[in-house]
């Protein structure tokens, strides 16, 4: 990577005290800022980033063309950044599903997120501008710009990537979205290590959280999102892993294009064995996980019934032997109106309620810590659903 002009100013134990210095203004200020302020406090945050970084290269009289390179991109690099991306995405999704089973309390930050970012009642276009384009500028500024510059005179680059990915991930003061975040910034310094160019991580930045925003807001437009129950993310790692199985390769694929003259043919043969690992690996958990859901289901049904003004609920009824942890998810279709669902039992009375989501997918999943007890699910449409005939699957184990 290229190095400053006046590179012996920068060492890197001074990253490391600045980065320190950062975390502590942000877990003190900013995070009092986002607390008490929402939206706004995030805007704040971002900005006092953006001010942070210019201020600091002015008081050290760095040239800003320099801390901040930026010019205008080769195609190649666009397209081997945007592989980098989707590869860089795909191993994080695997990664947090990883954290949640190992964490599985961590899980109720995805709840946590979803209400700060999509429960203020903010439009789109407003979204779109706090949490995607102000992040791609002012993190970028503050990571890639000044953390980075200290950086700079070291020669192994796949040393600079590890630090300042680690960096970005703690600076997301999330156990469970630590993984994702420190890959993303581990790609997002790689591509600046090889190209020197800031304009690059921007825009990759920028396309990462306008894809994220897109789904999250129509998710929670169309009521699908939810943020009110325990996302069992670690169940489905075997999934994930099949799905993540090309990644190594669109990594090798992204690095070869960013970088061609340090490119080595034996990278793709590494690749190669690191995908039919995961895909071999993600089959396994995936195959061993349904036959050990069908050993240990306790309810799996699909019903319909029609709602009508004498009667409006449907009911089935599963019981528990011993005291568990058990997973509920619900699917409803051909419905449009409001419905609950009610887990009672015998002896402890009403243990789950909730309405079921609106919006083209009506999902809702939950897990409970039940005691030995018969329980009853009950299904109960609202006014606005009399004369509609649903269809109920539910799956309980």
């Amino acid at each position: 990577m290229e190095r400053l002009a006046n590179q012996e100013k920068f060492r890197p134990w001074m990253g490391f005290v600045f980065f320190a210095a950062l975390m502590a203004f942000f877990l003190t200020v900013c995070q009092l800022l986002q607390y008490y302020l929402g939206m706004a406090g995030l805007i704040m945050t971002e900005l006092l980033f953006l001010g942070i970084a210019v201020g600091y290269c002015l008081i050290r009289k760095v040239k800003i063309r320099e801390m901040f390179p930026i010019r205008k991109p080769k195609v190649r690099e666009v397209f081997g950044c945007l592989l980098l991306m989707i590869g860089g995405q795909s191993i994080g999704i695997v990664v947090t599903a990883l954290t949640s089973l190992i964490f599985p309390s961590t899980t109720s930050a995805i709840s946590d997120l979803n209400s700060f970012i999509y429960g203020g009642g903010f439009g789109y276009f407003a979204l779109l501008l706090i949490i995607a384009v102000l992040p791609a500028i002012c993190e970028e500024a503050v990571h890639r710009g000044a953390i980075l510059s200290h950086f700079r005179g070291i020669k192994k680059d796949w040393l600079i990537v590890l630090i300042m990915g680690i960096f970005f991930g703690l600076n997301h003061a999330s156990v469970l979205r630590f993984g994702v975040t420190a890959i993303l910034g581990a790609v997002l310094t790689f591509a600046v290590v090889k190209s020197n160019n800031m304009l690059l991580s921007m825009l990759m930045h920028l396309g990462n959280n306008l894809f994220s925003v897109t789904v999250g807001y129509l998710s929670a437009r169309s009521g699908s999102l939810d943020t009110t129950g325990d996302v069992n993310i670690g169940s489905y790692i075997g999934i994930y892993l099949i799905m993540a199985c090309t990644a190594p390769i669109l990594l090798t694929l992204g690095a070869m294009l960013l970088d061609p003259k340090s490119h080595r043919k034996i990278r793709f043969l590494f690749a190669g064995i690191a995908a039919g690992i995961m895909f071999i690996t993600g089959c396994g958990l995936t195959v061993a996980q349904s036959i050990g859901s069908m050993n240990e289901t306790l309810l799996s049904s699909t019903i319909g019934y029609e709602v009508t003004e004498e009667s409006n609920e449907t009911s089935l009824d599963f019981t528990l032997d011993e005291e568990r942890k058990v997973s509920v998810m619900v699917i409803l279709v051909d419905a449009k109106g409001d419905y609950t669902i009610t887990v009672t039992g015998d002896k402890e009375g009403d243990v789950y309620s909730a309405d079921i989501p609106k919006g083209l997918s009506r999902t809702i999943t939950t897990e409970l810590e039940l005691d030995p007890d018969h329980y009853t699910v009950t299904f109960a449409g609202g006014d606005n659903a009399i004369g509609e005939e649903p269809f109920i699957s539910i799956n309980v184990r």
